[in-house]
């Protein structure tokens, strides 16, 4: 029989269109003729007139020329979430939409118009169950609450009083528009990007045949943040043909949101997928769906596990950092070809060479330079600052350091530490071991940070000093958290990261005498195991290096103990600090052998004769500096063995 279905647009509102009329059909069928309300024939009459006419078919006639009209656009929503189900299964969500989109429906089932109920839609249909078994409706009905399909939206009340609704995200999708669930983010495959020269492994074309094979898989792809985990896995859904579900941690913890967008991923032909963070020794277990069973992508670091739902198979996808070669390659596919051989120097992630690169078109314009110039890239990663560091970590200035007075032995220590940094990636082993530590331990002022600020100014990176304020947490199991995220996030910039007064959290490990000495003993073990780890570039100071686990100065690359100036120093670092002066040679030496101040405090020393001297207008002179070195030891409330006139004491 000649239909009309040709004419309308093949799509998925069509065939939704389609699967309603069908239904009103069906519920024509189920009611006597004297009983059909007035509004019914109207909807009739539309179902004529799609049919061709005269009359309307059975609907088992119009079931069969959608099935037939359906057929050239294989994995339509409803077909997809009704496939391999009953009948009764597509008339009952049919029905429900029906209500929704016309409450005058509800009269065929309820005393009121408005929603339908559990115990309404089981009296309406169980005239369609042979044996007018109303057990079966309400079984399937109760199944596709479970499922996510329906929501009930009073679940305080008597069970047959129940309301239901289809699930917004679900009637949006069957109705062909772009669903919408809260704490989620549903793409459709065409509007999926799919980067041209894909670099690094895996290709996602090997990863698309892998999911076309494994349906059910968990796919876990281990890497730093912002080194295109996610894009890997959005790449490898659209070159198979998939949707992609974004969803938030906290959608996996909620019963009620995971059941709704396991249904939409089921319906949708969607890959789920989901960013975790487990924390040292924590196994996050995906929750199971009666509907949905893959395929799931998680990305996630190199810390902690993630379990697939029941027997589905885990695959497990490294990506690591990109090695030089790769990243001149990720330069060049960025469009920033003539600078990739200098720029594949600095030890980035993919993602952050794109955010990199997208950062200095913007500074060249606003600089006017003609091109994009080493200085914009290197501005660019200035600004592209890190929620998680920023939380934990603060940047140490980027100037130019001053002199550091070291002993000749520790400043040849010192320069090996820095070629070492500079060539970490030779060194480094294959597919990780890039990492560099250091240890500096030596009494407050020796110039431990200062060093430290040598280090990444030598090697053309920015300084972050970790907050162990933020870090340190009363609460078991938070520190390492807060430790991974800062190390983690170090990894993937180009910067030094500086742990300062290291000893707070290195202590040597105790015999356990109680549950303080377990759960402290654990935050050694984890920080151990990760600094082990670390890709990056690593600075531990302490001002008591005795207190220190053994175990910590093993993993450790270099240690330099940093001791307090002895007179030729100190008189070196003091003319250096000083600056343009016109302090007399003898007080200068003078100061140099009877004062065993340390660096910092000589620093203070100049940099309080310098504000005497710039309040007076004129250079330092002796009696700047003398007032300054009486100062200092009197915040100390040390007796100064310097030899003061009355006058500059008073």
């Amino acid at each position: 029989m000649s239909t009309r279905f040709a004419s309308l647009d093949p799509g998925i509102a069509s065939h939704f269109r389609l699967i309603l009329f069908g239904t009103v059909l069906r519920l024509a069928e189920l009611i006597a003729p004297d009983d059909r309300p007035a509004f019914l024939a109207d909807y009739l009459d539309e179902c004529a007139e799609l049919w061709g006419g005269p009359g309307s078919p059975a609907a088992a006639e119009w079931a069969a020329a959608v099935d037939a009209w359906a057929s050239a656009s294989p994995g339509l929503p409803f077909t997809r979430l009704t496939s391999g189900r009953p009948t009764l299964h597509r008339d009952l969500i049919a029905t429900i939409a029906l209500i929704e989109e016309d409450p005058g429906f509800a009269l065929l089932a309820e005393a009121t118009p408005g929603f339908a109920t559990l115990g309404g839609l089981t009296a309406l249909w169980r005239e369609a169950v042979p044996g007018r078994e109303g057990g079966a409706v309400r079984d399937l009905l109760l199944e596709m609450i479970a499922g996510g399909v329906v929501t009930v939206t009073d679940s305080q009340a008597a069970r047959p009083d129940w309301q239901l609704r289809l699930a917004n995200p679900l009637l949006d999708l069957l109705s062909g528009a772009l669903p919408r669930l809260d704490g989620a983010l549903f793409e459709p495959c065409g509007t999926l990007s799919d980067p041209d020269g894909w670099v690094g492994d895996p290709d996602p074309a090997s990863l698309a045949h892998m999911l076309a094979a494994n349906r059910s898989a968990l796919l876990l792809v281990r890497g730093p943040r912002s080194n295109g985990r996610r894009t890997l896995l959005r790449t490898a859904a659209r070159r198979a043909g998939l949707n992609v579900l974004t969803v938030a941690p906290a959608l996996l913890t909620d019963p009620a949101l995971w059941r709704t967008a396991g249904a939409l991923a089921h319906a949708g032909n969607a890959l789920i997928l989901a960013e975790l963070q487990p924390a040292p020794g924590e196994t996050i277990e995906l929750p199971s769906h009666p509907l949905f069973a893959g395929p799931v992508g998680v990305v996630t670091g190199m810390i902690g596990g993630v379990r697939a739902a029941g027997t589905a198979p885990t695959i497990m996808i490294p990506r690591p950092m990109p090695d030089a070669a790769a990243r001149q390659a990720q330069w060049r596919a960025v469009g920033l070809a003539p600078l990739a051989a200098t720029l594949s120097e600095l030890s980035l992630t993919s993602g952050n060479i794109r955010r990199a690169a997208e950062g200095a078109a913007s500074r060249a314009t606003l600089a006017g330079h003609p091109a994009i110039m080493r200085e914009d890239v290197i501005i660019a990663l200035r600004d592209l600052r890190d929620a998680g560091l920023d939380a934990l970590a603060t940047p140490i200035e980027n100037g130019a350091p001053e002199p550091l007075q070291l002993e000749t032995q520790d400043a040849a220590e010192f320069d090996a530490l820095i070629l070492r940094c500079r060539h970490r990636e030779a060194l480094g082993e294959p597919g990780g071991g890039r990492g560099v530590r250091a240890l500096f331990a030596g009494p407050s002022g020796t110039g431990k940070t200062l060093a430290a600020r040598h280090i990444a100014a030598a090697l053309g990176k920015d300084l972050y000093r970790i907050d162990l304020a933020a870090t340190v947490s009363k609460y078991i199991g938070e520190t390492e958290k807060s430790l991974e995220r800062a190390l983690s996030a170090a990894e993937s910039l180009n910067i030094v990261l500086l742990l300062d007064e290291g000893d707070a959290l290195m202590a040597r490990r105790t015999d356990v005498s109680s549950s303080n000495d377990r759960y402290a003993n654990l935050e050694t073990n984890f920080l151990l195991q990760r600094i082990e780890s670390f890709d990056g570039i690593l600075v531990v100071t302490s001002n008591d290096a005795d207190r220190i686990d053994p175990a910590f100065s093993r993993r450790m690359d270099a240690v330099l103990t940093f001791h307090p100036p002895d007179e030729i120093r100190r008189h070196d670092i003091l003319r250096q600090l000083l600056g343009e002066h016109r302090v007399s040679p003898g007080l200068l030496h003078d100061i140099a052998c009877r004062c065993a101040l340390s660096g910092g405090q000589l620093r203070n020393v100049a940099l309080h004769a310098r504000l005497l001297a710039f309040d007076a207008g004129v250079p330092i002179g002796d009696a700047d500096l003398r007032h300054a070195v009486v100062r200092e030891y009197r915040k100390t409330g040390d007796y100064c063995p310097l030899k003061l006139p009355l006058a500059a004491v008073g």
